[in-house]
């Protein structure tokens, strides 16, 4: 997301998370240290950090933490954007066991690079926990849409389907 100034950049990468999380949450985006460049990756989460509850049929958590790097872009009106380096999605039961983690986090801290799926014990057989099921790059967008529509999580909002329609990650989109 560009913008003039990097504290900019940010705020515009910020605001479609925070309206795309309204549809399912009340939480609120945090960031922790970051609205200027760095040589560390910036991270956001959802809330503390801790699962959001999630209202539906089935109870659900949502966790959210992206990575994120502030750079500077080739736009003269815009010269400052903001990119995804790594993210972990997460959604768990009512009993806080995770049923499906979308992870990228391809400078580490595993040697597993790629985007993947982790299965958790709720949903899959005991063996298959460990596995990292290539997904391709994941936006939240996507998790989001995935959690209304097959798991039966409610939306908050009645514009949902338009507001995760119009998502625009941005540049190294995750």
């Amino acid at each position: 997301m560009p913008g003039r100034t990097p504290a900019e950049a940010v705020q515009n990468f910020l605001d479609p998370v925070q309206k795309a999380l309204s549809c399912v949450c009340h939480a609120v985006v945090n960031v922790h240290g970051g609205y200027h460049p760095s040589t560390q990756p910036h991270v956001l989460t959802l809330g503390d950090g801790s699962p959001a509850p999630l209202a539906g049929n089935t109870p659900l958590g949502l966790s959210v933490i992206q990575q994120y790097r502030v750079i500077q872009g080739t736009s003269a009106r815009a010269p400052w954007t903001v990119v995804t380096v790594s993210y972990y999605y997460a959604l768990e039961d009512a009993n806080s066991r995770e049923l499906f983690a979308f992870h990228w986090h391809p400078a580490g801290p595993s040697t597993i690079t790629f985007p993947h799926l982790h299965l958790g014990a709720g949903v899959a057989r005991e063996q298959f926990t460990t596995f990292h099921i290539p997904t391709g790059r994941i936006t939240l967008d996507k998790v989001l849409r995935f959690a209304i529509t097959e798991l039966g999580v409610r939306p908050l909002r009645q514009d949902w389907s338009a507001i995760l329609a119009s998502f625009d990650p941005g540049p190294g989109a995750g």
